[in-house]
């Protein structure tokens, strides 16, 4: 178990230095706003949101030329593992975590007390480290880069329950299923983005000025690295007659890591020299030299936008600003896939561990260093490894529908998203985001906003900063309200340097 656990935390380790992927692309301004959008997210960040924005002027005063060095950082967990509101009644309380407490605890996180049942969480992060966007009156273009990084991590409550209770034969004395699976994918993408006007009417019906936005983004995309571990096993502890001590632990196991690159070689290395000398460990042989280019290929991003403006139609009129401008845009984000084929190798193993100490323990503790010095042995690391084709992964596309309406330095916003699959943060259930932005004295943006549904319970969020016309630094910060609905999220992004011109 040691050198399996060893090799996954290696394997996270090599794979979390980058940055992580999701589901829809955000800036400081959008999180803040609730996490949408579609209809107002312009510049070069629109290049991975909704290219067709590139044509739109969000605050109907930016210059036309935008550059962000470091121009954005976003970071998301999310899943039903992160349940804060469970932690919060158990380990902040004072409470040992053992007998009926301990029971309640476990109960209360996976939903019941089969020990089957599972819960994940998805972690994410993003970096967009150039961008710049042209504002041309008929057509734009823009060019921005982004590093993405996914991580998914999924447990049983049979793994939880050796988490809590330990080697404990009081509570794991019958066989009990431990499993836990692992992944990680890092990659980067350089996105050439164009978007042009493609209808224009002075009037229609309430509104004027009706002009049709179309936008569409090409990406390279450079693989990093992909990896995957399914563990699955059960465990038995025995005690001795008349004893509270374990005496003798069974565990049956399967597990198989697939991954690429540098982390294969290292690997196939440790599984040679194992079998010459079964005293080696994969810390020996795991270098952490794994920014290499792994895979290549191609996404896309596309999208349309109606612009039109309806100041002659009596909506609180005059409060916030006369000119009333109302948008409404759809996209189709993250288009594509990619497979990891540089050295694609599957590790394996099978097998059971069957430890009943040396015989002549005296102390229960004797018991236990003789079970971490058997765990040095060849048992867990003594897996095979066989050449795949490689690694696929697919981009978490989505569907994206989105309106804006803004009237002087009040914008509201509304946004619909749907994933196509469930990779990393990316999910199947829909999305509702609702989103508020005032901006007082005209460059201190207040932001609020909230999301209902997706991979998470309710979110709301909340961001500000400052929001001139030739600099930003803002930063956003959502939660979520209640984690037992369906669990917990948490995001952040800051603007980085963005200069306008």
């Amino acid at each position: 178990m040691k050198k399996i656990l060893t090799i996954s935390l290696l394997v996270i380790v090599a794979t979390s230095f980058e940055g992580f992927s999701q589901s829809r692309h955000y800036d400081s301004r959008s999180l803040g706003m609730g996490g949408g959008g579609t209809a107002y997210l312009d510049g070069y960040h629109s290049n991975f949101v909704n290219p067709a924005n590139l044509m739109i002027n969000s605050t109907n005063n930016r210059p036309k030329r935008s550059l962000g060095l470091v121009g954005g950082v976003g970071f998301r967990a999310g899943g039903t593992l992160i349940n804060l509101d469970v932690y919060d009644q158990y380990l902040t309380k004072g409470l040992t975590l053992e007998g009926d407490i301990a029971d309640n605890f476990l109960t209360d996180l996976f939903g019941g007390s089969s020990s089957n049942l599972t819960r994940n969480q998805s972690t994410t992060f993003s970096l967009v480290p150039f961008g710049f966007s042209n504002r041309g009156n008929k057509s734009s273009v823009s060019l921005a880069t982004r590093v993405r990084v996914t991580e998914s991590f999924t447990i049983n409550r049979g793994f939880a329950e050796l988490g809590v209770y330990g080697l404990d034969p009081q509570e794991l004395n019958d066989v009990t299923p431990v499993d836990f699976s692992f992944g990680a994918v890092a990659f980067s993408e350089i996105s050439l983005g164009y978007a042009r006007e493609i209808l224009s009417l002075p009037n229609l019906l309430f509104a004027k000025n009706v002009k049709l936005y179309a936008g569409i983004a090409p990406k390279y995309i450079i693989g990093i690295q992909n990896s995957t571990l399914d563990f699955n096993s059960t465990i038995e502890i025995q005690r001795a007659n008349n004893s509270q001590y374990a005496n003798r632990i069974i565990h049956n196991f399967d597990y198989r890591l697939n991954t690429v690159g540098n982390v294969s070689a290292d690997l196939r290395e440790f599984e040679s020299d194992f079998e010459q000398d079964d005293s080696v460990t994969p810390g020996d042989y795991l270098s952490g030299e794994y920014a290499n280019v792994n895979a290549s290929g191609f996404g896309l991003d596309m999208g349309a936008t109606l612009e039109m403006d309806i100041s002659g139609v009596p909506i609180i009129d005059g409060f916030f600003g006369k000119k009333k401008t109302l948008r409404v845009s759809m996209s189709i984000t993250d288009i594509g896939k990619i497979t990891y084929d540089e050295n694609p190798t599957s590790f394996t193993a099978n097998g059971t561990f069957d430890f009943t100490g040396s015989g002549n323990d005296q102390e229960p503790g004797d018991f236990y260093d003789d079970l971490a010095d058997s765990l040095k042995n060849k048992v867990y690391g003594d897996f095979d490894a066989e050449d795949i084709d490689g690694i696929e992964y697919e981009l978490p596309t989505m569907f994206n529908f989105g309106a804006s309406l803004t009237m002087g330095k009040l914008t509201t916003s509304v946004d619909y998203g749907v994933g196509f699959n469930d990779s990393g943060t990316n999910s199947k259930r829909s999305t509702l985001n609702l989103g508020l932005e005032y901006r007082l004295l005209g460059l201190v943006p207040l932001r609020f906003g909230t999301r209902v549904g997706g991979y998470s319970s309710t979110v709301y969020s909340a961001g500000a900063g400052i929001d001139l016309n030739f600099l930003e630094f803002s930063a956003g910060l959502s939660l979520v309200g209640n984690d037992t609905e369906n669990g917990g999220s948490v995001a952040a992004a800051f603007s980085g340097l963005v200069l306008r011109f």
